[in-house]
């Protein structure tokens, strides 16, 4: 039974133009796929990464469907900045590098890639949303990946071998201010890690210091050219984070070692400028007594960190402030401790506990009692007169019953107190003379109302 379309002649020229655009496009995107000089992008690679890497790329090829290249054999070699750097070297057997072309007319670069890294695979999505502008989501996974042929030294500090698996997700969104470019917003962000040794692994090979990074300068200075570090063996070891609601969280840390034990507990508040994120987080280790005897300077190391010893027999380091200046305390934390910030409140959360405040008081001066300045209008206290002896009081001068004109502007006479002419009576001294009283005068804003 045949089947056939009764297409009216305006449908039938549509789908005849859609198909002929259609036909362009693929052709198009054939011949940029076979004309696209990967050469150049390979030698561009090269160049912009050389100053921190030597990178070796051999043979490319051009993939059948658009948009895919393959290099093949990609040696990446660490450069020596310092006399005692150790280089580390990853050899990818081949790298497939595949462009997404549909995502492209939703203004989204998403870039597939896939490497063979030893006896492993290494698989990773890159996608630009608005050609980077509106953020960027990412997405890994590795499987049987040697420790060796990954970069492992920069993330621990030390040269890490066994065969590792690992995942990771991230979604990053951009903030757009009103002026500026676009901003990571971390507190919208969400993601996933993952990673796992599930036998084998060694931490140290014997040769290469430990050289942590410490701000502090008198503390760099201790560390000095490094610390000396051993082989630390690792039977297994899972280490899970997530990120959502605006928080970073390790929600699993288990290590298994017969050369001793470690305990992570991490916690960070996630903040637009990614450091400025408020840590809390504690650190709890300590060595066993095979490292004491196969590992003495490894042990000895693990002792001399500035940590105590605590209730529950392991050492411990608070991590704390943010994360830019991160501070390493020695102090007790964990889980057996119930406050954890110690009162501490970073990021000015509503209903953390208020950072303890130190008042200062000013210095007190000494007290000078004021002057008593009595008014302009009244005259000053006449001055005590030395009663007569007999123990009778004269009248003052002026008063009634005195029996003495008043002296001159009424002060009293001048000499002696029992006559008129100021003569002392016979049998009597002389009286000393009374004290100047001050004048008060008038106030520095008020004039002189004597005159």
């Amino acid at each position: 039974m045949a089947f056939h379309l009764n297409l009216s002649p305006r449908v039938r020229k549509i789908l005849r133009y859609a198909g002929i655009v259609v036909f362009a496009l693929i052709v198009f995107i054939e011949a940029l796929q076979l004309s696209f000089p990967y050469n150049r992008i390979k030698d561009k690679v090269v160049e912009q990464l050389a100053d921190k890497y030597d990178i070796q790329i051999g043979e490319v090829e051009r993939g059948i469907v658009p948009g895919r290249v393959y290099f093949n054999d990609v040696n990446i070699r660490t450069r020596q900045t310092k006399p005692d750097d150790i280089v580390t070297t990853m050899l990818i057997k081949r790298l497939e590098v595949d462009v997404g072309i549909l995502p492209l007319l939703g203004k989204t670069l998403r870039v597939d890639i896939e490497a063979k890294i030893g006896t492993g695979t290494l698989q990773a999505r890159v996608a630009l949303k608005g050609w980077g502008k509106d953020g960027f989501k990412v997405s890994a996974t590795g499987d049987n990946l040697p420790g060796t042929g990954l970069p492992m030294r920069a993330i621990v500090g030390l040269p890490v071998s066994g065969k590792i698996n690992f995942s990771a997700s991230l979604d990053l969104p951009n903030d757009h201010p009103k002026a500026g470019k676009p901003t990571p917003n971390w507190p919208k962000a969400e993601g996933a890690f993952a990673l796992a040794c599930p036998s084998g692994c060694t931490v140290g090979d014997g040769k290469t210091k430990l050289k942590p990074l410490i701000k502090n300068a008198s503390q760099q200075a201790m560390v000095g050219e490094g610390i000396d570090f051993g082989k630390v063996d690792i039977d297994s070891l899972v280490a899970r984070a997530e990120i959502k609601n605006g928080k970073l969280d390790v929600t699993k840390f288990d290590v298994q070692s017969k050369d001793g034990e470690v305990h992570v507990d991490y916690s960070m508040t996630l903040d637009k400028d990614f450091g400025n994120s408020v840590v809390a987080g504690c650190l709890r280790f300590k060595g066993s007594k095979l490292l004491e005897q196969k590992e003495p300077k490894t042990f000895a190391a693990l002792q001399t960190t500035g940590a105590e010893l605590r209730s529950d027999g392991l050492f411990h380091i608070r991590l704390t402030d943010r994360f830019s200046m991160m501070k390493r305390l020695n102090m007790e934390c964990g889980p057996n401790v119930k406050n954890a910030t110690n009162g501490e409140n970073f990021g000015g959360t509503p209903g953390a506990a208020a950072p303890p405040r130190l008042t200062v008081m000013p210095d007190q001066k000494p007290t000078v009692p004021p002057i008593q300045t009595p008014p302009v209008n009244e005259a000053p206290p006449p001055p005590p007169v030395a009663p007569p002896p007999g123990g009778a009081i004269a009248p003052a001068s002026g008063q009634p019953g005195s029996g003495r004109p008043p002296g001159p502007e009424g002060e009293g006479p001048v000499r002696g107190s029992g006559s008129a002419d100021g003569a002392v009576p016979p049998g009597e001294k002389e009286p000393p003379p009374a004290p100047a009283t001050p004048t008060a005068g008038p106030p520095p804003s008020e004039p002189s109302r004597r005159n």
